[in-house]
């Protein structure tokens, strides 16, 4: 009887060994692992998020020192821990209690996943919307129910990890936008499809024909070709999760701004001399520049601002990221044109803002007595030295969470530093002292140190009064002379940080066109 009891609680306690490692098996999902876009995903959502909250001191300390701490798992590439913390800081400033911080496990731990990126107008057809679990990342409390909302209608069914949404004809271009509602967190967006009217295939192919046919005669330049050809390039179902151009990019705003690129063009105009948001390709210097370029209504001349982001950026974070895209809206409600660069090259080879300004004023009407610079992180050291090695060229630069100088003859483009206060990259007291030696000097340097912020967040608080003050610089005067650019550099500028790989670049946000 006592031997029985024995053999009877080990085969308990083994019981309860495996119904623990079952439950921590359960508890963590086994598809695919975390990537830079599920990351990016979860940064927007932060993103978005801050700008509707009320603009309280502990709010933004605790979601800047959070923010800040997830620095360190970006870069050694340990994204289900910056997942997972994202998840709880969401919660945290949705007020959420237990239960709802498990819905935000879920929705930060799942991928969402159509069957297809594109549908065709005037044609019933079915899509199937997938949820899968990411790699390493706690399964949480999944929706109630998923959600397709489209032009004329609203389907919504119970979830399921894969949910069939048998969709009518739908008469026009659009798109359907795919949710997930859950009990407590309400109706989150998790993915779209766009509405066109002809095959995605069929549309690219013809694109691909008639961009030919423009480089075959010759008649536009070869980087406009170049823009073109790769705009188009974005028209394909396979997603390049490592790239925010493909993992963001709207197909119905592409192939309704390639239309109309391509007609201008076959008129014998610039294909990308109109206003609005738009992807594309600058060649300068012989180098191949992405940039993401935002041109305010109206006939200018403009004033133009060269945005740089931070390590681990791309050239569309100004736009989808830093502030929910503070910088286009500044920019827009002042009439200001936009272009941001990748930041690495302009380190690599200062002259690039010679021949990027002279690229830009082919298709954008810009004063070129009002160029500005502004920059965060890396950027805001590219932006500072800029305006060293470059005051003939600029009116001034807003470094933004960094700051680097250059003790060099002649007087440098003034510049306004904006300090985090709680910034662990770019030290407050140590950073201010930098700035105090160039004011020394006698420099024209400005510096603002921005209470309970930290190194990422405060761009988008900050962006607003940092356009104020360009528009405020006076003019600069036009030299009657061009400068000669010399051959671009092939050793890096010293920039007191470590330049990232072409391969660091973070798909944090991605065009909208």
């Amino acid at each position: 009887m006592q031997g029985s009891t024995g053999r009877s609680g080990v085969a308990a306690a083994w019981c309860g060994v495996i119904a623990s490692l079952w439950t921590s098996a359960v508890a963590l999902s086994f598809g695919p692992p975390p990537d830079r876009g599920d990351l990016a995903v979860g940064y927007q959502r932060i993103d978005r998020l801050m700008t509707r909250l009320p603009d309280e001191p502990t709010i933004r300390e605790r979601a800047n020192r959070c923010f800040d701490g997830l620095t360190g798992d970006f870069f050694a590439g340990q994204f289900d821990s910056a997942l997972a913390e994202l998840a709880r800081l969401h919660g945290e400033l949705l007020r959420l209690k237990e239960d709802g911080q498990e819905e935000q496990q879920f929705l930060f731990g799942h991928r969402f996943v159509p069957s297809t990126r594109a549908i065709v107008t005037e044609v019933a057809t079915t899509v199937s919307l997938e949820s899968l679990e990411l790699e390493r990342m706690q399964l949480g409390a999944p929706p109630v129910e998923m959600i397709a909302v489209f032009d004329g209608g609203r389907i919504a069914l119970p979830y399921d990890e894969i949910v069939d949404f048998e969709l009518p004809a739908i008469a026009k271009r659009g798109a359907v936008e795919f949710r997930a509602r859950f009990k407590l967190s309400g109706e989150v967006s998790v993915a779209r499809v766009a509405v066109l009217p002809k095959p995605l295939d069929t549309m690219r192919r013809t694109f691909a024909a008639r961009i030919q046919a423009l480089s075959d005669a010759a008649s536009v330049d070869a980087a406009d070709i170049k823009s073109l050809e790769a705009r188009n390039a974005l028209l394909v179902e396979e997603m390049d999760r490592t790239r925010s151009v493909s993992l963001l990019a709207d197909f119905l705003e592409i192939v309704a701004d390639l239309e109309e690129e391509l007609a201008r063009a076959e008129r014998g105009e610039r294909p990308f001399m109109g206003a609005g948001d738009v992807w594309r390709i600058y060649k300068a210097l012989g180098t191949e520049l992405p940039v993401r370029q935002f041109v305010p209504e109206g006939p200018g001349p403009f004033p133009l601002v060269i945005a740089f982001h931070g390590a681990g950026g791309d050239e569309n974070m100004f736009f989808d990221g830093y502030g929910n895209g503070a910088l286009k809206r500044a920019a827009a409600g002042q009439g200001i044109a936009v272009v941001c660069p990748p930041t690495v090259a302009f380190g690599l080879s200062p002259n690039l803002l010679d021949a990027l300004i002279d690229e830009v004023a082919k298709d954008v009407p810009i004063d070129r007595t009002r160029v500005a610079l502004l920059g965060h992180s890396l950027g805001a050291v590219t932006a500072s030295r800029l305006a060293v090695l470059k005051p003939h060229l600029v009116t001034g630069a807003v470094c933004i969470a960094g700051f680097a100088d250059l003790a060099r003859d002649g007087k440098p483009a003034p510049r306004r530093v904006f300090l985090a206060e709680l910034d662990p990259l770019f030290p407050q007291e140590s950073t201010s002292a930098t700035v105090e030696s160039a004011k020394r000097r006698g420099e024209d340097i400005e510096l603002e140190i921005v209470r309970h912020e930290g190194h990422t967040l405060v761009v988008g608080k900050v962006i607003p009064q940092a356009m104020r003050w360009i528009l405020t610089r006076e003019p600069r005067i036009q030299a009657t002379t061009k400068p000669t650019a010399s051959a671009p550099r092939t050793s890096p500028m010293n920039t007191d940080s470590p330049a990232p790989t072409e391969s660091e670049a973070s798909p944090s946000s991605g065009p909208r066109k």
